[in-house]
């Protein structure tokens, strides 16, 4: 297990403890506990399950159960002091010092694409722009095409990555083509993938300020729904997402355009309270 694919400390501490069960039938909550010296034996499975915070003295517990060097003793004290962080700024802080030395590590050297990819929205931008234009080099013009622009050394740059990568190839005549090359984020680096939603959601707002409307389309409605229409309104959406990926992917003409869909379908109100 490598720390550092690791974005929530609970999901760590909760695949460490499965895989010390898969190395010893026997183990058990009770018997870490035994080992951290907790009096509760529960205490581990009511931190996962996100019941209890971690103490300075429980973190230090923590890491010497589970064998962990210094270093990544201190990556585990940046993840828990992120996940707790209560302050949005502390928080982006942390995350900036999390990426840093995320960076830095075996896990981004050994997985260039799977660290990387996601921290920034150029690539996946300037991935599918290449899919909309007949790009043979000219990395001024792609970097116009785009929006946001991108300086043309910045997008050779991110080009040259993607082909390292294998998600963009040269053909013989010239021409940029996307390979079918896509890595799924996995759950461990989920807050790296809400980061980058976040930034494409941030983005859908200067057009709705400086688009006419028959350029862009932006709605939205607050609806008071029952339990299970809420449910099956989550369902019709990514049913919804699953048609606009065919459209796309059965699209006969060559694509000429770059657009960015958001779909968001959020809570603005809390359980109501029983009366």
């Amino acid at each position: 297990m490598n720390i550092y694919e690791y974005d929530d400390f609970r999901l760590y501490l909760k695949e460490c403890y499965e895989r010390r069960c898969r190395e010893d039938p026997s183990y058990s909550y009770r018997k870490f506990a035994a080992e951290a010296s907790f009096t509760n034996p529960g205490f581990l499975n009511d931190v996962i399950k996100g019941r209890r915070k971690l103490s300075k003295e429980a973190v230090d517990k923590m890491v010497a159960v589970f064998s962990l060097s210094e270093i990544e003793a201190e990556f585990f004290r940046l993840l828990v002091s992120y996940r707790q962080a209560k302050n949005e700024a502390l928080q982006q802080e942390l995350y900036r010092k999390i990426l840093f030395r995320r960076n830095r590590s075996s896990f981004a050297r050994l997985n260039p694409l799977l660290n990387r990819y996601y921290q920034d929205f150029r690539y996946p931008l300037v991935r599918t722009a290449i899919m909309a234009s007949d790009f043979r080099g000219d990395y001024e013009a792609l970097g116009r095409f785009t929006v946001p622009p991108i300086p043309s050394a910045q997008m050779k740059k991110y080009v040259r990555d993607l082909c390292d990568w294998g998600m963009v190839t040269q053909q013989p005549d010239g021409r940029y083509v996307v390979t079918d090359r896509v890595v799924e984020p996995p759950e461990k680096l989920r807050d790296q993938v809400k980061r980058i939603n976040r930034e494409w959601i941030i983005q859908a707002i200067e057009p709705l300020m400086k688009l006419p409307a028959d350029k862009r389309h932006v709605s939205s409605m607050l609806i008071s729904v029952s339990r299970e229409t809420r449910d099956r309104i989550l369902e019709r959406i990514e049913s919804f997402r699953e048609e606009i990926w065919g459209l796309v992917n059965n699209d006969p003409a060559a694509a000429e355009a770059v657009m960015l869909l958001n779909i968001q379908y959020i809570p603005k109100s809390k359980r109501p309270e029983r009366l």
